[in-house]
């Protein structure tokens, strides 16, 4: 309806334009110059909603990008359907007609690509086709295994393109299927699990979220809360955790409801009941007068020190006065301190031994 009255506007316009009636010289060119303006702009929004919604989408971002395969060969991607792979030497196309390429993060000699809809590997070393594009999706080699899938059914194959066992998996969209060490999560009607390298449950599908992060460990979600599952599909951190992470050499940090962290061992023990990510010197205006006058800034009696972008005060032998549950602080005196509560605008005053004053 809009658009109907919007160009039915332009078309009175149009018409008063080659209305001659009452009409001077002066008005006739009033009258066109405004409705070329909305023609413009008219044109101008319907070209960016065009853009927006139908262009963008089918240009390639990376339409004439250049990747080496190794020494010898190169990927020239001109866009879908247009792609193709090369000699370096002769410029020779060797295979043609490609969508896309993409290569495994663990450097496995076998690339996925993508050629009228389906899916195959390549040979990276010899930029020769080892599995021919015939399904329907696949996943990089991750630690000799990978994924492909047919219609909604998932499977690992190995470098010759065989099963590697028996049993397949529903393909859930957006779920990405690849080993990490010993394990890939499976995803069940919103459910996550372990599937071990013989395709057997090494976990229930139970957790809300998990993912794979350093030395082959997992980060589990399970009623809200974070843990962790080893290499060996141990669960060494129970869920119970705000947050948690896990580095490859200095073992697992998690976080509190209070914001405050501990740092574990890869068993899961505490090794430190209290770390955090920094401190800062609190200084306050002291009563003391410079030359020039101005009040001096003195430093407070603690310090002020934060986890995860909440603070908290700290005494100068590193004992913790309060957890980090404030937005910020700031020094009063030397022994009081302005603390903003956490998402709010209000603040509070905190002595030097933790207590709220009045």
């Amino acid at each position: 309806m809009w658009l109907s009255v919007f160009f039915g506007g332009i078309w009175q316009f149009i018409r008063n334009i080659f209305s001659w009636k009452n009409k001077t010289p002066f008005w006739r060119v009033i009258w066109a110059t405004i409705t070329i303006c909305i023609l413009a702009f008219t044109c101008m929004i319907g070209y960016a909603f065009y853009d927006e919604f139908y262009g963008r989408i089918h240009r390639n971002d990376a339409s004439y990008a250049t990747t080496d395969l190794n020494s010898d060969f190169y990927f020239f991607n001109a866009g879908p359907g247009k792609s193709y792979i090369a000699e370096r030497a002769t410029n020779k196309k060797v295979i043609k007609d490609l969508d896309w390429i993409a290569r495994s993060e663990d450097g496995d000699s076998l690339a996925v690509f993508a050629q009228k809809g389906k899916r195959g590997f390549l040979s990276v070393r010899t930029a020769k086709v080892i599995i021919p594009a015939k399904y329907d999706a696949a996943w990089c080699f991750n630690d000799g295994m990978a994924a492909v899938c047919e219609g909604d059914s998932v499977f690992f194959i190995n470098h010759s393109g065989q099963p590697i066992y028996n049993r397949r998996f529903r393909r859930e969209k957006g779920h990405d299927y690849m080993y990490h060490g010993n394990y890939f999560v499976n995803k069940v009607d919103g459910k996550y699990g372990l599937i071990d390298r013989l395709g057997n449950d090494a976990t229930t599908a139970i957790y809300e979220d998990m993912y794979v992060t350093a030395n082959n460990m997992w980060i589990m979600k399970y009623d809200g809360k974070m843990g962790a599952i080893n290499s060996k599909g141990a669960v060494v951190v129970p869920a119970g955790y705000v947050g948690i992470e896990i580095y490859p050499e200095g073992g697992i940090v998690v976080r509190l409801p209070d914001n405050s962290k501990k740092r574990l061992d890869y068993d899961g023990s505490v090794t430190d009941d209290f770390v955090y990510d920094c401190t800062y010197t609190l200084e306050y205006l002291s009563d003391d007068i410079d030359k020039e006058g101005n009040r001096i800034r003195k430093p407070a009696n603690l310090w002020c020190y934060g986890c995860n972008g909440y603070y908290g005060l700290i005494d100068k032998n590193g004992h913790p006065i309060t957890p980090p549950v404030y937005d910020s602080i700031d020094a009063f005196s030397a022994d009081l301190f302005e603390c903003q509560i956490d998402k709010g605008g209000e603040r509070l005053i905190i002595n030097s031994i933790g207590q709220k004053v009045n």
